[in-house]
């Protein structure tokens, strides 16, 4: 397996500094661009876009980082961890809510009939940019404890569950915010 971290010269880590890492990666594709570099070199350009894909992306990113240290990905029988199972319920709820109330706005044939459904759908959209904040929040926050384990992770002997709990949380909450998102648009649309 390619270690996408030496491959752009980036310290093994579970956060990158993304400017750090951009510049990295213009600086090598410059040298393997397909228009500018021989045929031998041009097949490491695919490489280095896959390789900057998976390294800029959090979930990715600890999941490359735990194969590399556990020669295994994280078990994949992993339960949603404690502290999103409240926001997993929440957006389950929302989720079903929105589907019953977008199939009646599909099947109402007039106008009438969908502009009194115009404020139940106003009041979704309010919910579901309330969970997206939350989301965005705990997505941050997860952020924020890759940067503070960063600099001696590999010192701390729980440091690898602790990483592959983060790594279900960037799972859950990169699924979670693409759901809302698309529930949102939803939500708009019809209207």
């Amino acid at each position: 397996m390619t270690d996408y971290f030496a491959l752009l010269d980036q310290p093994r880590a579970p956060w990158l500094d993304p400017a750090a890492l951009k510049d990295a990666y213009h600086r090598k594709t410059l040298q393997t661009h397909p228009d500018t570099a021989t045929a031998d070199r041009a097949d490491d350009f695919a490489e280095l876009n896959q390789a900057y894909q998976v390294l800029q992306n959090p979930k990715r990113r600890l999941h490359h980082l735990l194969l590399l240290e556990n020669c295994a990905p994280p078990p994949a029988n992993q339960t949603i961890p404690q502290e999103l199972q409240e926001l997993f319920l929440l957006i389950g709820a929302l989720s079903q809510r929105a589907d019953v109330l977008l199939e009646k706005i599909r099947t109402t044939s007039n106008a009438l009939g969908r502009s009194l459904l115009k404020p139940q759908a106003v009041e979704m959209q309010s919910e579901v940019g309330d969970l997206r904040e939350k989301v965005g929040k705990l997505f941050d926050a997860a952020t924020g404890q890759l940067r503070e384990i960063n600099s001696d992770w590999q010192n701390d002997p729980a440091a690898l569950a602790t990483l592959s709990n983060l790594y279900f949380q960037f799972a859950y909450l990169g699924r979670w915010s693409a759901q809302l998102d698309e529930l949102a648009f939803q939500l708009v649309s019809p209207l």
